[in-house]
């Protein structure tokens, strides 16, 4: 009985550790990001998220999320989850080409014009791999 005790404290301890371990890694930020929403019509895009930490805040991009940092305890929700199928017909969709409707486009783009820095040609972004 006492072996059986101490055989199920071992595994629960042993989970709540694999546990916390995991959640600390499932909370940091990854260094990139494959948006391939529109592979069918143009090659995917691998944003360098780490690259942009320093220079806008979390919120700028997932702008839901208004108290989200880095290394955060909370879900991180991908872009896709409002803006590849949204509900409302104001939300830009990820489904659309153009410069003025696609929220990458839009928020990327824009930013980048207006910093004078960054990729703005469609090729600087989706490149053939």
């Amino acid at each position: 009985m006492i072996r059986r005790i101490a055989t199920v404290l071992v595994a629960v301890t042993v989970a709540v550790w694999a546990g916390v371990l995991f959640a600390g890694l499932a909370n940091q930020a990854p260094e990139t990001v494959v948006i391939k929403e529109a592979a069918a019509k143009k090659p995917p895009v691998t944003f360098p998220h780490k690259a942009h930490f320093d220079r806008a805040a979390c919120a700028d991009c997932h702008h839901t999320q208004k108290d989200l940092k880095a290394g955060a305890a909370v879900e991180v929700k991908p872009c896709s989850a409002c803006h590849l199928d949204p509900q409302k017909p104001e939300t830009p969709s990820m489904r659309e080409m153009s410069l003025s409707k696609n929220p990458f486009h839009k928020l990327c783009i824009d930013c980048h014009k207006s910093k004078a820095k960054g990729p703005s040609k469609c090729a600087e972004c989706h490149k053939a791999a």
